[in-house]
């Protein structure tokens, strides 16, 4: 073999001396890398050698020096061998996707407990816990996401620290699902020890295999409030008495949670397995609706929050925390029993991918509406200043689920306890918080016991942070406005050292003195207008509630609901007004009168017939056109029976007029005047 002179320049106008230098380095860089980095760098060979020459050059295995030309061969030079891989490298955003996946609501639940709390990054996070198993959440995020392939390893693998499998001891469980899980659980074990034939094998009985023998195949609402034609007289004991290889001479026991001269207790119970039956139908349709509610509102509240951006509107979840008690690292003798307590309200804000968590700290012990209000003030300003999309006005249609004009809605999502949330002062509130803050607003409930949220975490991570200073640094609060110093100091501190420059907590102070004030210069000479006994009737069993421009409150008992119930709440000195405008089909009947606009003309009409399919409404005319105290059947205008829609309504009367002999109609005074105010706007 010739060698060329060492000074001779080759066609990429290297010498043989520096040529020689870079294959070392590559034979060295060859040696120190990996099984799969050595396969890649063996593709960049010349073509003219063989797997021997390969082998010789490289000093490498047979096996490699094949595979080599394979890949080469393949997919070209320095290509990934990637059956040394096993399985693909998970994507970084399906790996974000599975993360943001066991941090939702339903799949885990945020601990309010101060002492379930870790440090990530040296901030405090609070634990969640699984809601369900790991492979049922592997199985629903197969469901939502059939495009992600992922196996299950990789899944469990990809739980984020602050998810914890294993879950502490449950309190504050909703009552309806606990009991009849507590009945099934009776029913399936005394279908195991008394199973006839089939070795004793049986198919477990659980609420969700119920629901779906019992509703129709395409459930509706009628369905769940048991008002359907097909599956309303159907209840479980039809369907477990399906099972003849049952033995029903023997006693079943089963437990129940009841309330017993005020106190709740767990009671156990023996009888007949007719009786369990009769239990389980005595329970079903309360539970059959409050699944129903559970059910929807948690998906509601899930694609509100998907689909929140900081252009269309805000999701504010709110809620009460357990009050922090005052206590000291040294404490004498008998303090234990003169703890005083501060009042913790929390917020989580989400617009799109905007998140702000806020804690609104006070020494006015009472969790009432006035609270409530105050803290609904702080809540918009804050999202005033830092959103700053709010001051962009955009005229927006949102499916709520009547479709609302709006420069910018604020949805305040919390759970039905009903003395700070769901109650008439409050609700009343809500028809004023366009005015009062200057931003509109709905109310979206949570079924009862099913509220929890991201601030519980809130909660439970001020709380914490404040104890472990206590008891290791030795800090001392003695007073809610030291709480909420430390509070607002401490997460200042930590918006120093994050990426973002925020604090993960924002922290507000409310004096009691401020609350006491605004309860009466406000609220109270608002409240004291209202009549006492003008309510709105079952109102915990309504989850939405929405606000029209004239303040008429549009209430279902689902946010997405076809069917509302409206109310608009009467002062003092409306409560004698003898008509009403009308904005439901549901607020009109057979004979009721109304004043219809037909072309510029106000008609005094009575209702024959109510279309709801339709949205029609059949009138009779009378004449002449108001005003007006005398009327008369119209001859020329009912020849042909008249279909018009309930725009065409301007208002009804509550009370009848007075009917003549000959079908004339007589208004009185009050009448005429209520009629005259509402039609000078028009």
């Amino acid at each position: 073999m010739l060698l060329e002179p060492e000074d001779e320049l080759i066609t990429h106008h290297l010498s043989i001396k520096d040529s020689n230098t870079l294959l070392s380095g590559l034979k060295a860089l060859f040696q120190e890398s990996t099984d799969v980095e050595q396969i890649r760098l063996l593709t960049i060979s010349p073509d003219s050698w063989g797997r021997k020459m390969i082998r010789k050059w490289f000093d490498c295995t047979d096996y490699q020096a094949r595979q080599a030309l394979l890949l080469k061969k393949n997919k070209g030079l320095l290509a990934f061998p990637e059956y040394f891989y096993g399985n693909k490298h998970l994507t970084d955003d399906t790996i974000n996707l599975v993360k943001e996946f066991y941090l939702q609501d339903g799949i885990s639940r945020a601990s309010p407990r101060k002492k379930d709390i870790i440090h990530i990054n040296k901030l405090p996070v609070s634990v969640r816990f699984m809601e369900i198993t790991i492979r049922e959440a592997y199985q629903a995020f197969i469901l939502q996401n059939p495009a992600v392939n992922i196996g299950k390893s990789s899944f469990y693998a990809l739980r984020p620290r602050e998810v914890k499998c294993i879950v502490p001891l449950d309190t504050c469980l909703c009552i309806y699902h606990e009991n009849m899980n507590l009945l099934l659980k009776g029913l399936n074990m005394y279908m195991k020890m008394n199973s006839l034939g089939q070795n004793g094998g049986f198919e477990v009985i659980n609420d969700k295999y119920l629901i779906s023998r019992i509703v129709c195949g395409i459930p509706t609402e009628n369905c769940f409030t048991r008002q359907c034609d097909l599956c309303g007289m159907i209840n479980p004991s039809d369907v477990l008495r399906e099972n003849n290889n049952i033995n029903h001479d023997e006693n079943a026991s089963w437990s129940q949670w009841k309330t017993l001269n005020n106190k709740v207790d767990l009671l156990c119970t023996n009888g007949s397995y007719d009786l369990l039956l009769d239990e389980i139908d005595s329970h079903w349709t309360m539970f059959l609706l409050h699944s129903y509610f559970t059910t929807e509102q948690k998906e509601y509240i899930k694609n509100l929050r998907l689909n929140s951006s900081d252009s269309t509107f805000i999701v504010a979840q709110i809620d009460f925390a357990e009050n922090f008690t005052i206590f000291h690292q040294r404490e004498v003798q008998g303090y234990h029993w003169n703890n005083k307590q501060i009042t913790i309200f929390t917020a989580h804000l989400k617009a799109g991918s905007i998140n702000k968590n806020v804690v609104i700290i006070s020494d006015y012990m009472s969790h009432d509406t006035a609270f409530v209000y105050v803290a609904q003030g702080l809540i918009v300003d804050f999202i005033k200043i830092n959103i700053p999309l709010v001051k962009k006005i955009n005229y927006l249609r949102l499916v709520v689920k009547k479709i609302l004009r709006l420069m910018f809605h604020y949805f305040f999502i919390s759970d039905g306890a009903s003395s700070h949330f769901k109650n008439s002062f409050n609700i009343f509130n809500l028809t004023h918080h366009k005015d009062d803050f200057g931003l509109e607003a709905c109310r979206t409930f949570s079924s009862t016991a099913h509220g929890k949220g991201p601030c519980d975490g809130l909660g439970a991570s001020v709380k914490y942070t404040a104890t472990r200073s206590i008891t290791t640094s030795g800090t001392s609060i003695c007073s809610a406005e030291q709480f909420y110093e430390f509070t607002m100091g401490f997460n200042h501190n930590a918006a120093k050292v994050s990426t973002t420059n925020e604090p993960p907590i924002y922290a507000f102070y409310v004096n009691s003195s401020t609350v006491e004030r605004t309860y009466s210069e406000i609220l109270k000479p608002r409240w004291e207008k209202l009549i006492k006994t003008h309510r709105i009737k079952h109102i915990r069993s309504f989850h939405q509630f929405n606000v029209r421009p004239d303040r008429t409150l549009v209430c279902q008992r689902t946010s997405n609901s076809i069917d509302y119930m409206t109310f608009i709440y009467t002062d003092k000195d409306k409560s004698e007004s003898s008509i009403q405008q009308v904005q439901t089909l549901n607020e009109l009947h057979f004979g009721t009168f109304v004043i219809i606009n037909n072309n510029g003309e106000f008609l005094l009409s009575k209702t024959k017939l109510i279309n709801h399919l339709t949205q029609e409404i059949q009138v009779q005319y009378y004449e002449p056109p108001f005003p007006g105290t005398i009327f008369y059947v119209s001859r020329s205008r009912n020849r042909n029976n008249f279909n018009i829609n309930i725009q065409n309504i301007v208002l009804v009367l509550r009370h009848n007029p007075v009917l003549g002999e000959q079908d004339e109609v007589y208004l009185n005074q009050e009448q005429f005047t209520d009629i005259k105010s509402i039609l000078e706007e028009f």
